[in-house]
């Protein structure tokens, strides 16, 4: 008879043996588990832990609870409109119907549609303008017979100027005299999103016959003022101190940097950089453009990251002031063409094209001279580290001093030098010292000329010093070459459109109706929400989160309590008692997130994961 098992007996030696030995593997695999984590937290601290705009995590990592990547989501296109006769073109449009968002591809597509087409109708011929006893120029512009032949283009073709019996006699004694560079860029247009629009509607190369000169007091030299500005004065002002902001939250940073930008409109967070219609015109901007682009993508980028403060340093000079003509101004050709062959039938993405071209608005009004501007990404660890506040920061960068453009002089000597602000150092793209108290300077500076942005990186990336306020003299200086208007008050664009054009009334209510339907086209209202109380920003058609202090994530949705430690336990049912916990300081933990499940372990951060954990 064979034994059978006795369950009520006590266990064997050996039996006893295997089970302690069964124990002590586990507990060395678990003792193995913790140190695996230790191992690459110290690895990720001595490495690339901290937060900082060098030093992140650059390998694409799924992040805690995750949302899935929203693409860009267009509706079909309309019907095609029908034939113009007079353009010989067609129209169709389409819509956004939810913008990308998590990762997702952004919505940069065009959203209208044109196409060559026959007519069945001849293009009504239009009444020629009877200039009677004055000029014809070879555009169909009349102008009067005293502005023949008087050096100035005043036809915009030079037609006035191509047949004359004798020498031209200029309205001007100097007629070498320069036009005035703020009477030049007067009246530019306004994109309500925030886009530089391509062209001007106005032509400020026309003088009607009239030498109306202003005079630079700074310079003491005089300047011949256009037609189409009614009022301009040079009267320059500059603000006696810097203003400094210090932000602690990213949210409230962005909010304050670009509501201040836009603060004749009430506009959702919404921002459009990127030109979407296609349109014939070159953009001369393109390079400022892309300078206001790169810099939005940097704060972002920051405000994805912890432990940092920014201070933000803002100086505004103005030049002059200048007020437009209300009535008989002289638009350009090319603004006048587009309007003439703006369909009367309404079409979304032609009316779209036209305003990103010259603007939803126009400077009727305004003050122009230049905006000095940075953002310094401050290290809260470094200046823990070194004892420094950021009042010492804005101190050594001397931006505690009293200047002004007259005074080009400055005998400053208040640079990183001495005591405190010996410690204060740039992180470059060469070094990645963990105890350098400025990770970062972004330039939002407007006006002057391009090089002053060009040389704010060159010296970053040879770490010659950092950018303080000898830098805002030097700047200041190259203002009167390169103005921009820095306040203005605008009126919409399609006050322009000339009474007297063939339709005019139907295209002024079609271009109201569009700026209208782009401020609806481009709202945050077509993202998916952030969690947490995130706040919604639209960005060349990506939707963004910005988290509030306590949330991290690309939808806000992980605790930063929780993100700020990395832990490691077993949950397996047959061993739930027993867990080891790996807890790392804030510092240590990186910012992408992932948890899953392998063999009965769970893994928070990266502090904690393993190779196909």
């Amino acid at each position: 008879m064979t034994q059978g098992t006795n369950k009520d007996s006590k266990f064997s030696p050996s039996s006893f043996f295997h089970l302690a030995k069964k124990a002590r593997s586990m507990h060395a695999i678990l003792q193995l588990t913790c140190v695996l984590c230790i191992l690459e937290a110290t690895t990720l601290v001595s490495g690339e832990m901290r937060s900082s705009s060098k030093k992140v995590l650059h390998r694409r990592t799924r992040e805690l609870n995750a949302p899935s990547p929203v693409d860009c989501k267009l509706s079909r296109w309309s019907e095609w409109g029908p034939c113009d006769p007079c353009s010989n073109l067609r129209f169709r449009s389409r819509s956004v119907q939810q913008f990308g968002q998590f990762r997702g591809k952004r919505c940069l597509e065009s959203l209208g549609d044109t196409q060559s087409c026959k007519a069945s109708t001849a293009c009504p011929e239009e009444q020629e303008i009877d200039c009677g006893a004055d000029f014809r120029c070879d555009s169909g512009r009349c102008i009067k017979k005293r502005l023949v032949c008087n050096v100035d283009n005043d036809c915009g073709d030079s037609s006035d100027e191509s047949d004359c019996e004798r020498d031209p006699k200029s309205p001007c004694r100097d007629p070498d005299i320069e036009v005035s560079e703020i009477g030049r860029t007067a009246g530019q247009g306004i994109n309500i999103l925030g886009m530089q629009p391509m062209a001007s509607p106005f032509e400020n190369e026309y003088f009607n016959g009239l030498c109306d000169r202003v005079r630079d007091g700074n310079t003491r030299t005089y300047y011949r003022k256009p037609w189409n500005v009614a009022v301009l004065n040079y009267d320059t002002k500059a603000d006696k101190r810097f203003t400094t902001e210090f932000f602690y939250d990213r949210v409230t940073m962005i909010k304050e940097i670009y509501h201040e930008k836009q603060e004749h409109f009430s506009v959702s967070m919404s921002i459009k950089y990127t030109p979407t219609e296609k349109n014939q015109g070159l953009n001369a901007s393109l390079g400022y453009q892309y300078s206001r682009n790169e810099s939005l993508n940097y704060i972002l980028r920051y405000a994805k990251e912890r432990k940092q403060t920014f201070m933000h340093v803002k100086g505004k000079i103005q030049l002059g002031r200048f007020q437009m003509r209300s009535r008989d101004v002289q638009l350009t050709e090319a603004f006048l063409e587009d309007v003439k062959y703006l369909p009367t039938e309404y079409d979304k993405g032609e009316y779209f094209r036209f305003l990103e071209m010259y603007g939803t608005h126009y400077a009727v009004s305004g003050t122009v001279g230049g905006k000095y501007e940075l953002l310094y990404v401050l290290d809260n660890y470094a200046m823990s580290l070194k004892e420094v506040t950021v009042e010492d920061v804005k101190e050594c960068l001397g931006y505690h001093l009293d200047v002004s453009l007259v005074n080009k002089k400055l005998d400053f000597q208040g640079g990183v030098k001495g005591g405190k602000c010996e410690s204060i150092n740039v992180k470059t793209n060469y070094t990645h010292d963990d105890d350098a108290v400025i990770d970062d300077i972004i330039s939002l500076v407007e006006g002057g000329k391009i090089d002053f942005s060009v040389k704010i990186k060159e010296m970053l990336l040879r770490n010659a010093k950092v950018v303080d306020v000898e830098d805002y003299i030097q700047w200041a200086t190259s203002l009167i070459d390169a103005p921009v208007v820095i306040q203005q008050r605008p009126s919409p664009i399609h006050t322009l459109v000339p009474v007297k054009m063939k339709d005019a009334h139907i295209k002024k209510q079609n271009l109201e109706r569009a700026i209208e339907d782009y401020i609806t086209e481009y709202s945050v209202c077509k993202c998916e929400p952030c969690k947490n109380g995130g706040t919604l920003l639209l960005v060349d058609g990506e939707c963004i989160c910005l988290c509030s202090s306590y949330f991290t994530g690309n939808a806000c949705q992980i605790p930063k309590s929780r993100a700020d430690e990395g832990v490691c336990y077993e949950s397996n049912t047959a061993f739930k008692d027993m867990h080891v916990l790996c807890n790392y300081s804030t510092a240590q933990a990186s910012y992408w997130q992932k948890r899953d499940q392998l063999n009965g372990i769970v893994c928070f951060m990266s502090a904690c994961r393993l190779n196909n954990c």
